[in-house]
């Protein structure tokens, strides 16, 4: 054989090669050997109705409880089932899959069309291999053991123990909206006191007058600016009282304002200068919210400053 023979058999005989090993490693059709464990149910943020995933496969049950423990009982806010590991991902929180039956009222739930802000969830999955089990074992709640092999579970001290190969849970709070801490409230007018909101971003707030001789307790201004003081450079909204006296506008001379304030709400008998933001408030921010009454000399910011108060604070 001469030498362009071999030459050309050799090149054949490694592009062969390569072209088994690109089918080996390539084939996107290869199947899993082996069950995969369950793991990581992803809840999507900002929403009281979520779509939720997971990983590990298809699952014949899903479930949600109100509260630290996956059961089967009162706390159950939805319980959807379907013959065979059916149900895909991802799931959407009330809304009924193909070929899945609603069993919250089953086991003495009650099904919720949306959940609830700042409450406690228990998300979780299983396999029918073990919602064969579960489902006679109701009001026991539902714990992992990863030295269990697949699809085995067991009842111990009135819990049930399953394999990370047919479930996995998730507790989480619903956090939609900003929450308030480290709220601090100072100056000579009023003590003031600020409330989150449960349906928006949008807090309330409330004083109670304490500088002497002061009996009125509505207001002629008041703003919010990011930060721990006041700013003119970071003024997020800002209201005052007008009104035309010989032909002119003059604000802040009027107390218009009562409480409760809602942040973003409109005041007959007031002039908007900063609009208030859309989306509300934002998270990880300090904001100052100051309120003065007609007394006040419209300038100045501050604790010692007469007709005047504000409260500091922060969202999360």
């Amino acid at each position: 054989m001469n030498k362009t023979n071999v030459y050309f058999i050799t090149i054949l005989l490694v592009s062969l090669g390569i072209l088994v090993s690109c089918d080996k490693d390539d084939n996107p059709l290869a199947t899993y050997v082996g069950q995969r464990e369950m793991s990581e149910i992803l809840i999507e943020e900002g929403s009281f109705i979520p779509r939720i995933t997971w990983l590990g496969g298809y699952v014949s049950t899903f479930g949600v409880n109100r509260g630290l423990h996956a059961i089967l009982d009162s706390t159950l806010v939805w319980l959807i089932h379907s013959e065979g590991d059916n149900i895909t991902y991802p799931v959407t929180f009330g809304q009924l899959p193909e070929g899945a039956q609603d069993l919250t009222n089953q086991y003495g739930g009650n099904t919720k069309e949306q959940l609830s802000e700042d409450n406690i969830y228990t998300f979780w999955v299983l396999k029918g291999d073990a919602w064969n089990f579960v489902s006679q074992h109701s009001n026991k709640p539902m714990l992992l053991d990863q030295n269990l092999d697949s699809g085995i579970t067991e009842v111990l001290n009135d819990t049930i123990y399953i394999s990370l190969f047919s479930h996995a849970q998730l507790m989480q709070a619903l956090d939609v909206y900003v929450n308030i801490s480290e709220s601090t409230s100072r100056g000579k007018l009023a003590t003031l006191y600020i409330a989150q909101s449960s349906t928006n971003n949008n807090p309330t707030v409330t004083w109670d007058i304490k500088q002497s001789g002061v009996t009125e307790t509505s207001i002629s201004a008041m703003g919010l600016c990011v930060g721990t003081s006041y700013s003119a450079n970071r003024i997020v909204w800002e209201v005052w009282s007008v009104e035309i006296i010989e032909g002119q506008n003059v604000y802040g001379k009027k107390n218009v304002i009562d409480q409760p304030v809602t942040m973003g709400d409109s005041f007959p008998g007031t002039h908007v200068f900063y609009e208030y933001p859309v989306e509300g408030l934002e998270r990880n921010r300090d904001y100052y919210f100051w309120i003065a009454n007609k007394e006040w000399d419209g300038k100045n910011h501050g604790r010692v400053v007469t007709n005047y108060a504000y409260i500091s604070f922060h969202t999360n």
